[in-house]
């Protein structure tokens, strides 16, 4: 999940601005790296080798005919091992996409709809507060619409102390319940119109879902999402076979972090997943796959509502962001330790995905993506105009 300067899976995004001139030299500087593994791998390599902005990072290109994966550095600092197409990232709130498809799965099949009050699929001791006067809904929380904080227990939308964050994450779901009950929220969030980036709100609706399946979240999203694109090694509780594949995470100053646990907060951004497995994802989310998927992804991208701190428009889970180049679908993930970015473009069926293993340095934020990290790289290489962090 996402946490600093942004409201957002978790960091603020204006529109990218960039001067015409700018624009044409980056585009025609970096136009052909997306489809030149060397300079993506340079890319990489000064990220970690020159900048040491990070330990290890991978970058997935996928376009329907082909899938490529490109690696540069290690998965721990500790030891040798290299990142590979296997290595297990925390990818943060791009847990959400799977979420929000889960949504689309079930309202697809009329087992919830998109405008019903989230209080209809929640166990009865649940008192969710309403919003200028009408019922939350699940579009609502799908869409950050809810007006729920980012976080629960706290107040305005200051990042919270790490330690405060982390505390979260072992909250009970008794008190969680009981500080919801108490919620009042606000008739328009500050500067933020309508949207109001919510990892509660994101908690709650997996919840709703888990409920109204009857079925953990786990075994839910496996069912309905993980089993049928054959994601082998997407998932919350790396298996003891896959611990020498998980990459370590590493804050700003590349200290080692201790894994994210999502708590309660798992439908929020506590999936892990592989190279592999993001470029199989990534393929099955573009138009035309066919996919299993394909009819729940189209739905995600028929709702939209206005959210003025993107520089775009919010859908059901993803996000669609103004750009030099054109609007792109966006959806990034921070936890403590590590960044991970996946964007596409619909028309060009081309999708970016973006893996660091260590935490932006939120002191160099950049309007391209929430400081040096994994979104700027996933970004660029979509929309060349977009320049480097």
């Amino acid at each position: 999940m996402k946490h600093g300067a942004k409201a957002g899976g978790m960091l603020s995004r204006r529109s990218f601005t960039i001067g015409i001139a700018a624009a044409a030299i980056a585009g025609a500087a970096r136009a052909l790296e997306v489809d030149d593994d060397n300079a993506i791998r340079d890319i990489l390599r000064q990220r970690v080798e020159v900048q040491k902005r990070t330990v290890g990072m991978a970058v997935c290109v996928v376009t329907p005919n082909r899938k490529r994966i490109v690696t540069w550095g290690r998965e721990r600092l500790s030891d040798s091992r290299p990142v590979t197409s296997e290595t297990l990232f925390e990818i943060g709130s791009i847990t959400k996409v799977f979420t929000a498809l889960l949504l689309a799965d079930m309202a697809r099949r009329g087992e919830v709809g998109l405008d019903d009050p989230v209080s209809r699929h929640l166990p009865s001791d649940f008192r969710v507060p309403p919003r200028d006067g009408h019922e939350i809904t699940l579009a609502d929380l799908a869409t950050h619409t809810s007006g729920l904080p980012r976080w629960p227990l706290l107040s305005g939308d200051a990042p919270p102390p790490q330690a405060a964050i982390e505390a979260m994450g072992r909250l009970s779901l008794e008190d969680f319940k009981a500080w919801l009950a108490n919620v009042h929220l606000p008739q328009n969030p500050p500067a933020a119109g309508a949207w109001w980036y919510s990892n509660v709100g994101y908690a709650l609706l997996g919840m709703a879902l888990t409920h109204r399946s009857g079925r953990s979240y786990e075994a839910l999203l496996q069912a309905r999402v993980i089993n049928p694109l054959d994601l082998r090694d997407t998932t919350f509780n790396p298996t003891t076979a896959m611990s020498p594949r998980v990459a370590e995470g590493h804050d700003p100053d590349l200290k080692p972090r201790p894994p994210f646990e999502g708590g309660i907060f798992t439908a929020a951004g506590a999936l892990r997943s592989t190279p592999r497995d993001l470029s199989r994802f990534a393929a099955a989310i573009l138009p035309g796959s066919g996919s299993p998927i394909a009819r729940d992804e189209a739905l995600l991208l028929t709702v939209r509502r206005e959210a003025k701190w993107l520089g775009g428009v919010q859908a059901l889970g993803w996000e669609v962001l103004d750009a030099p180049g054109g609007a792109f679908v966006n959806k990034d993930g921070v936890t403590f330790g590590q960044t991970a970015s996946m964007v596409f473009d619909p028309d060009r069926r081309m999708a970016v995905v973006a893996l660091s293993n260590t935490h932006p340095d939120l002191r160099n934020a950049t309007l391209s993506g929430g400081g040096v990290g994994a979104a700027d790289i996933a970004r660029h290489l979509l929309r060349p105009q977009i320049p480097l962090g």
